[in-house]
C-alpha cells in the first residue's frame, strides 16, 4: 500500500519503520542526555547502527532466502524484492555500539545500549506492525472460529481462486505484546538504570539485556508461527541442513543471545560472591527450558501440529528462561534504586 504526496510515492511500510526509527534515536537522545548531559555518543551510534543494521539484516536474510534474489547483488538494489531479518538489525545495533566504542566517541558500549534499549522495542514494534501493509509475518494457522477472526489474532487472506481463510495475524499479535514489552522496558530502565552491581559486574548494560532477552523471548514463539520464517538452511556448507533446517535462525539466534546473559550474570555472580548451590539448579532450569521449546515445542509442532499443546510447552519453557535469567541477575545486584526509593 501506498501514498502519493507533491508527486512523490510512498510504502505504508516504509512510513511506520522510518517513524520507529526516528522515535527510537530520539528516545535514546532523551534518556543517555538525562544521565550524561550530552548527546555525542548516540549521534555517532545512530547512522552506524542504521546502517550496519540494514546491511547485516538483508545479508542474512539472502542468504537463508537466496532463491528470493536474482542475485546477491540485486538484494542490495531492488529493495521491494525480499525481506530482512530483525535477528540480523540487532546484530547491526550491537556492531554499531561496538565500533562507537571503538573510536573512542564513548566510554561503554553498554551505556549507549542502555539509552538505546526502551526506544529498541518501539522500533521493532513499528517494523512488526508495517507487516499489516504487505503479505508477510502471517501464522501458518487457520483461524476457523469466527470469534477469533479479528485482529490481533487473525488476518483475511485470500488465494488465486478467491477463496478467503483467515491466517493467525503474527504481525500484529507480536506487535501488541511489543508494544507492552515497550512500556515494561521504560518503567525498568527508570528503576534499575543505577542499579550497583557487584565489583566484577559492570553497573552498564543491564537494561540492554533485559531488552534483548525479553524481546528474543517473544520472537522464540511468534517465529515459529510464521509462515515465511528464515530457516537454518545453509547455503555453503549444505550437509548441515539435515541437522538445521527446520529451526529458523531467529530462534537460533534468541537461545544465544540468552544463554550468554545467562552466563555473564552467573560466572560475575560467582567470581564476585563465590560459588552457591543453587546455580546447577539454575542451570538445569534453563536447560529443562531450553528442552521444552525445542522439543516438546518446535519440533514436535512440525511434525504433530497440535498447536496448542506444543505452544503451551513452548511458553512454559520461555518462562523458564526467563525465570533463570532474572535469578542469577538479581545475584549480581547489590543494592536497586528501586527499593531505595
Amino acid at each position: 500500500m501506498t501514498i502519493s504526496l507533491a508527486g512523490l510515492t510512498f510504502n505504508y511500510s516504509a512510513l511506520l519503520i522510518t517513524f520507529g526509527i526516528i522515535v527510537w534515536f530520539v528516545l535514546a537522545m532523551i534518556l543517555y542526555g538525562t544521565k550524561n548531559h550530552h548527546v555525542y555518543p548516540i549521534i555517532i551510534f545512530a547512522p552506524l547502527a542504521f546502517i550496519f543494521a540494514v546491511l547485516i539484516s538483508r545479508v542474512t536474510h539472502w542468504y537463508f532466502n537466496s532463491e528470493s534474489y536474482a542475485s546477491f547483488l540485486k538484494a542490495f538494489t531492488e529493495y521491494d524484492v525480499g525481506s530482512f531479518t530483525l535477528p540480523g538489525a540487532l546484530i547491526g545495533i550491537w556492531l554499531g555500539a561496538f565500533l562507537t566504542q571503538k573510536i573512542h566517541a564513548c566510554e561503554n558500549r553498554w551505556a549507549v545500549l542502555d539509552a538505546a534499549a526502551p526506544g529498541m522495542i518501539f522500533a521493532l514494534m513499528c517494523i512488526r506492525l508495517s507487516a499489516w501493509f504487505n503479505t508477510s509475518c502471517r501464522g501458518r494457522i487457520n483461524i476457523n472460529t469466527k470469534l477469533f477472526q479479528i485482529l490481533p489474532f487473525a488476518v483475511a487472506s485470500t488465494d488465486n481462486a478467491g477463496n478467503v481463510t483467515y491466517k493467525f495475524a503474527t504481525f500484529f499479535f507480536e506487535a501488541v505484546l511489543l508494544l507492552i514489552l515497550f512500556i515494561i522496558t521504560c518503567s525498568f530502565y527508570r528503576n534499575h538504570i543505577d542499579d550497583k552491581m557487584v565489583k566484577s559486574c559492570s553497573s552498564c548494560g543491564n537494561v540492554a539485556k533485559f531488552a534483548f532477552v525479553a524481546y528474543n523471548g517473544i520472537e522464540i514463539i511468534m517465529d515459529s508461527t510464521r509462515y515465511d520464517s528464515p530457516l537454518m538452511r545453509f547455503k555453503f556448507i549444505s550437509y548441515l541442513n539435515q541437522y538445521s533446517a527446520f529451526i529458523s535462525f531467529a530462534q537460533v539466534f534468541a537461545a544465544f543471545v540468552m544463554l550468554y546473559v545467562l552466563l555473564y550474570y552467573s560466572i560475575k555472580g560467582i567470581k564476585s560472591k563465590g560459588f552457591k548451590w543453587y546455580y546447577p539448579l539454575v542451570w538445569i532450569g534453563f536447560l529443562a527450558g531450553v528442552f521444552l521449546i525445542g522439543f516438546l515445542g518446535e519440533y514436535k509442532v512440525q511434525r504433530t501440529a497440535m498447536y496448542l499443546r506444543c505452544y503451551s510447552f513452548m511458553l512454559i519453557g520461555i518462562i523458564m528462561l526467563y525465570v533463570t535469567i532474572y535469578i542469577v541477575y538479581r545475584r549480581c545486584v547489590v543494592k536497586s534504586r528501586k527499593y531505595e526509593d
